[in-house]
């Protein structure tokens, strides 16, 4: 029977946790030998918007604890998979794939890479690296943006900055079925290659706020899908 525990019942883990019939919350790695889950998921992180503000909390939650929790799990042999990031990238090529070279331009991209390279060590691990995970709550780096246009405000959004959006609810849905479908290794999750402008301009529509296209610095951070395109997965988003 597969026994998923979850870090944090924030809005990701929830979003997960709808897709398994036994779903528990682990707080400690204490917590993982006591109640000796199949799958441990690593949702407990602090986000983009916070991790550049306070590193120390970003370095001990994004990296320690989460290889703590990890080095736990691995001792009863449950699988780990940890949700990783496109900022672990440097935005300069653009389309990488799970064996491009990381090189994060902030905080929070170096706190998932020293994240994802502890669990690597530890074996039998599966490292999900987004793109661009949104919805109308997640703190990620759309998140001020959704803020803005609820507000009805003009945004103006960079028409050189590439990335691979999805939405929390599908990228629950496909971390879902690759835990079932039991891949290991790294994967990339994201959409379709997109400007932040393009993202932001379909969302003001729907928001019905006008969205200022502007002409700033050059980053790609797109994600290959080539690897879960083969394991029978597309993104709608």
């Amino acid at each position: 029977m597969l026994i998923v525990g979850v870090t944090s019942e924030g809005e990701l883990g929830e979003s997960i946790a709808n897709f398994f019939d036994n779903v528990i919350v682990i707080t400690s790695p204490q917590k993982v030998i006591e109640e000796k889950p199949t799958v441990v998921i690593h949702t407990f992180e602090i986000p983009y918007s916070e991790a550049n503000k306070n590193k120390t909390l970003a370095w001990n939650i994004n990296a320690w604890y989460a290889i703590n929790i990890a080095r736990a799990a691995n001792k009863i042999k449950a699988v780990n998979v940890y949700l990783s990031t496109f900022m672990i990238f440097d935005g300069k090529k653009g389309y990488y794939s799970e064996t491009s070279t990381p090189n994060p331009l902030n905080y929070y991209g170096l706190t998932k890479l020293v994240g994802e390279s502890g669990i690597m060590s530890l074996g039998n691990y599966l490292i999900i690296r987004l793109g661009l995970l949104y919805s109308m709550q997640y703190k990620g780096l759309l998140f001020p943006f959704i803020k803005t246009m609820i507000k009805r405000r003009k945004i103006k959004c960079n028409v050189n900055f590439y990335v691979s959006p999805i939405t929390v609810s599908e990228a629950s849905e496909i971390i879902s079925s690759l835990i079932k479908k039991e891949i290991r290794g790294v994967v990339n999750l994201g959409g379709k290659r997109r400007s932040i402008y393009n993202v932001c301009k379909e969302l003001g529509e729907m928001f019905e706020t006008e969205v200022i296209p502007y002409e700033g610095g050059y980053f790609d951070f797109s994600l290959d899908s080539w690897l879960l395109n083969s394991l029978g997965f597309s993104v709608r988003s």
